[in-house]
């Protein structure tokens, strides 16, 4: 894995709000330990959303949204460099739908990083549309940012990841053992397991014990090569037989940032589930990012 290694920039969607500013803070913060761009991103919404190029035309407001989205991205540019003075912090502001844009700018970054919502206390306790829609759509990994706004900041607490052995899995272990070394932190593995359909399929498993020893072993095989490439990064391997989205949770109280892939899997059926990382993003308390196989 290569990604954090070149100099991509990151983007990160303003939209003026202090959840905003605090995830380009995070976002700087990151950008600076890998000396690469950070890019902010304000979108003025224009022909289908809200209103039609010929109306703004006409009433002269495209001007004044761009001088309000420009001012949006100085004050978040200005709190970024007051951490990292050398940083460089480019400034767009595009004009359309605030998550297609995003999704498109997505296509030329390493990184998106969107806050999860806005800053009133009844919006913040569900995932803002454009965040989802970011998160679900963008090419490449997306942080959807939510923390302490006035300490937002990495800190010496660990990355969480969880491993089920699936493609965005592989994929969120590698990227979590990445920004963990990046960040001098270590990673904290935890695969749940819950499935009552094993026990119908599994015709060697006749107790759960059997079971946990065959998760044991899946969890230590996908974390092998990643160990001895990263052996500076401490790693603390929980098995718990939970459903994920719950492990995850209880976790993610104790880290800076949960990593997961897109979609896990079912072993049996092998229907793939978007419904952990859709879970994550609604409800963990911390930053989290979403890797897809690809990555």
């Amino acid at each position: 894995m290569t990604t954090l290694a070149n100099h991509q920039s990151i983007v990160v969607g303003i939209d003026g709000s202090r959840a905003a500013v605090s995830a380009a803070r995070w976002a700087g913060a990151i950008a600076a330990r890998q000396q690469a761009p950070l890019e902010l991103v304000a979108v003025v919404s224009t022909p289908d959303h809200r209103l039609t190029a010929a109306t703004l035309a006409e009433a002269d407001l495209l001007p004044r949204l761009r001088e309000v989205a420009q001012e949006k991205l100085r004050v978040a540019a200005a709190a970024v460099q007051e951490d990292h003075p050398r940083l460089r912090v480019d400034q767009r502001v595009l004009e359309g739908a605030p998550s297609r844009e995003l999704i498109a700018s997505a296509d030329s970054a390493q990184l998106v990083v969107v806050a999860s919502s806005a800053d009133d206390r009844w919006s913040t306790l569900l995932l803002g549309s454009t965040a989802l829609r970011v998160a679900n759509k963008a090419s490449c990994p997306v942080v959807i940012w939510r923390g302490d706004r006035a300490q937002p900041l990495p800190d010496e607490r660990p990355i969480l990841v969880g491993v089920d052995g699936s493609p965005g899995s592989d994929a969120a272990v590698g990227r979590a053992f990445e920004l963990a070394a990046l960040l001098g932190v270590g990673v904290v593995a935890l695969h749940a397991w819950n499935d009552p359909d094993l026990l119908q399929w599994t015709q060697v498993a006749d107790s759960w014990e059997v079971l946990a020893q065959q998760e044991e072993e899946l969890l230590a095989e996908r974390l092998s090569g990643w160990a001895e490439k990263y052996p500076d990064v401490a790693v603390t391997r929980v098995l718990q037989k939970s459903p994920t989205s719950q492990a995850l949770l209880e976790h993610a109280a104790g880290s800076q940032l949960v990593v997961t892939g897109s979609h896990g899997h079912n072993r049996v059926t092998g229907v793939l589930l978007g419904s952990v990382s859709q879970n994550l993003l609604h409800h963990a308390p911390c930053p989290t990012l979403i890797c897809r196989d690809r990555d």
